[in-house]
């Protein structure tokens, strides 16, 4: 369908000759290339930190029973709920804006949060894949879709960095384990997520790497992402630290040190995206967490908030999933 634009108005992706006749599964071709030389080194990153924590864990742990307030709990959730709906129509956003096109917005979310539960496979292959096999039914390209996926999750990484740094150098870390080392280096770690965000929004791709722009499939001129996209990711984000203070407080936090602890919410989710090896982060979401929440709960409620927030999570995916799927379902015409 033509040519998709940036923010700026300008080419962001050309459609093959002949429209999709090549079916590009290709448009993710630079990003495979590039996790198959990161898998082995994430693998070691990734096993290194969660046996860290675990060893964390086992001296700081004391068996003290685990209370959970039901009501703060169910509170804990409804910012996931609304986190989800928004990383959705970030999305939206995202692809109409390259396609210049509205897209029907039920089908969309429908298949947004779909692909959602497809990143539970190992190496989060499904999530891109399920997306670009309902790209048709959006009246868009699996290239242009494709690509959509990989500035989105740059720009989700970027500005979740942000927000969980933010938090971090405003609030009163720990003084002691892992969760120390966060502490110690947000500042350097939220300006490198500043200017990887700004990357995206305020640089013209022209003088990116040609080999980094033809990996992604990006042509023309102008941001890579419209401003829009961030901004919506950043709500989403502070959703999620809302997440965390909430779930904290579920499992007898202070308010205070419930705040301290918001930023790792975010941070916990990036960082389970990152680690390549991990289906939709498991493992590494609820070490960060553990490292995290560790001073302000202790051992026992620091495990207990990994977990919860786990079964959280999977509740907000399959229950957007189903929502959608059922008014998806009703609204579409019978044969």
């Amino acid at each position: 369908m033509g040519h998709a634009l940036s923010a700026s108005g300008k080419p962001l992706v050309s459609a093959p000759a002949g429209g999709d006749a090549r079916e590009p599964n290709d448009a993710l071709g630079g990003a495979k290339r590039l996790k198959r030389w990161l898998r082995p080194l994430m693998w070691l990153v990734t096993a290194a930190f969660v046996l860290m924590t675990a060893f964390d864990l086992t001296k700081r742990w004391n068996g003290r029973a685990l209370h959970v307030d039901p009501s703060l709990l169910v509170l804990s959730l409804l910012p996931v709920l609304v986190g989800a709906v928004l990383q959705g129509v970030a999305w939206i956003a995202l692809v109409e804006r390259m396609a210049q096109t509205r897209v029907p917005r039920l089908a969309a979310l429908s298949l947004y949060f779909a692909s959602q539960l497809a990143r539970y496979t190992p190496g989060k292959v499904g999530l891109p894949l399920v997306r670009m096999d309902g790209a048709a039914r959006l009246g868009l390209s699996r290239r242009l879709v494709g690509i959509s996926v990989l500035i989105e999750m740059l720009s989700w990484t970027a500005t979740g960095s942000v927000v969980g740094f933010s938090l971090l150098v405003l609030a009163k870390v720990p003084s002691d384990g892992l969760g120390a080392l966060a502490g110690r280096f947000a500042m350097p770690l939220l300006v490198a997520s500043l200017a990887g965000a700004l990357l995206l929004t305020a640089v013209d791709r022209r003088i990116a790497p040609k080999k980094l722009t033809s990996a992604l499939g990006l042509e023309g001129r102008g941001p890579t992402a419209p401003l829009r996209l961030p901004l919506l990711q950043l709500v989403y984000w502070a959703t999620w630290a809302l997440h965390g203070y909430f779930l904290a407080r579920a499992l007898g936090a202070t308010p205070a040190d419930a705040r301290g602890t918001m930023g790792f919410s975010p941070l916990a989710n990036v960082f389970g995206f990152v680690a390549l090896a991990a289906p939709a982060g498991v493992g590494v979401r609820e070490a960060v967490l553990l490292a995290g929440l560790g001073h302000a709960l202790g051992a026992s409620g620091a495990l207990g908030a990994a977990l919860l927030s786990r079964i959280v999570s999977l509740v907000a995916d399959v229950g957007t999933w189903l929502a959608l799927r059922r008014r998806a379902l009703t609204a579409a015409p019978s044969a």
